[in-house]
């Protein structure tokens, strides 16, 4: 009988020490957790019938952005934290100072963005005047 009793408190010491261990009870490590976003992730969503030309340039220099963005598509662009300058031009379908934009904008890293283009300017090349 006591060897029973030893024996029950051998097995419920040995399992208090797995589970109370250090390190048994540290949260497994997600292999497939996304890794912290360290850009600004910027995605452009060309809603209008019209293409779109659009640069980002940093006041710093290398991080310049150039793209197209066709009619009804839409494109990401990852950039490094920080203040930017960007110009849109709208293409086939506006003419004249209406047609581009410039402004500034900060992007923070780890933020992501969602940049709409759309105008009721423009006209679809199959309308015609």
């Amino acid at each position: 009988m006591r060897t029973l009793a030893r024996s029950r408190v051998t097995l419920l010491v040995g399992l208090a020490t797995l589970v109370f261990a250090p390190g048994c009870t540290a949260p497994a490590e997600n292999p497939a957790a996304a890794p912290p976003l360290r850009v600004a992730r910027v995605e452009l969503v060309n809603l209008s019938d019209c293409d779109w030309n659009i640069s980002i340039s940093s006041p710093r220099g290398p991080d310049a952005r150039a793209v197209r963005l066709p009619a009804r598509e839409t494109l990401r662009v990852d950039l490094p934290g920080g203040d930017y300058e960007i110009t849109q031009t709208a293409l086939n379908g506006i003419a004249g100072p209406a047609a581009t934009r410039h402004f500034p904008a900060h992007l923070a890293a780890g933020e992501s963005y969602r940049w709409r283009l759309a105008t009721l300017l423009a006209v679809p090349p199959e309308a015609g005047p």
